[in-house]
């Protein structure tokens, strides 16, 4: 079954609506999919209909912007129950969390950058009501005021991690994503570790260490990772006896990253896993 399991929506900062994802997905052959948004638990019914309207097959799929320190861990839950109140109650905590980073990174556009952004003309940026600010919002609206000529140059200028306009704020460990995406029935993968900015060795003991701390899978298959770190990650991941995930990280038509792409399969004992909602 050829599967997309990280793609980006409205529901978070994703460019295009779910009937488009649909259409893009249906016209690359997908056949199963899942939309992970950044930290945005809801909408799942909505992605489940324009999909399967489509003939594709949904798995409830979220993305959390995990940290361990300063150091970005993303963690990508799967098959969790998105109708439990325990679901809702995260996400708005995550609602929550992004609109006091976001006060802290509007301080901070003030005082290193002299750049005075309004909290409304962020907002403004949301496809969706009541889902997480993201900072990709925040670098839309610097674009929209004049203050850069592209998303590219705003977010090179400001939200590096090593930018002094940068919010760690808030942000859950990958422990803490874990442990969030167990607690509603899910499966906890670590997302594109070849992005993960840490030297390899340190980068291998953090991966036997969330290994040994409940994470269930690895995304082996990625858009940006060399032929070399898809094999490597899945030589890992069956040595720690992980599930392997794969997605292209699909934002927005004409950018690097097409949905659908790399080709990825998923084996039949993560299809099968019982919490896996088919």
């Amino acid at each position: 079954m050829r599967a997309d399991l990280h793609v980006h929506s409205v529901y978070s900062d994703g460019a295009h609506s779910l009937e488009e994802l649909a259409l893009f997905a249906k016209q690359k052959g997908i056949q199963l999919i899942s939309v992970t948004d950044h930290d945005s638990f809801i909408g799942d019914g909505e992605k489940r209909k324009a999909f399967t309207g489509m003939g594709i097959s949904y798995l409830t799929g979220v993305e959390i912007s995990a940290y361990q320190g300063k150091t970005k861990v993303h963690i990508t839950g799967y098959g969790y129950d998105a109708a439990s109140p325990l679901c809702k109650a995260y996400h708005a905590e995550r609602v929550l969390a992004a609109d006091k980073r976001l006060d802290d990174v509007l301080q901070k556009l003030r005082f290193y950058k002299n750049i005075s952004l309004s909290k409304e003309s962020v907002y403004r940026q949301l496809k969706v009501k009541d889902i997480p600010v993201h900072t990709m919002h925040v670098v839309r609206a610097l674009v929209e005021e004049g203050h850069f000529s592209s998303v590219q140059k705003a977010f090179q200028a400001c939200f590096l991690p090593h930018s002094p306009t940068y919010s760690f704020l808030f942000r859950p460990t990958p422990q803490q994503a874990i442990d969030i995406i167990h607690s509603l029935g899910g499966i906890a993968c670590i997302a594109h570790p070849g992005r993960i900015s840490l030297p390899f060795a340190e980068r291998e003991k953090l991966i036997y260490s969330l290994q040994e701390q409940g994470v269930d899978g690895i995304e082996c298959v990625y858009s940006t990772h060399t032929a070399e770190q898809t094999e490597y990650f899945s030589d890992l991941a069956h040595k720690l006896k992980l599930f392997i995930s794969g997605g292209s990280d699909f934002h927005a038509k004409n950018t690097s990253r097409e949905i659908g792409k790399p080709y990825f399969e998923p084996s039949e004992g993560f299809l099968q896993a019982p919490h896996v909602r088919k």
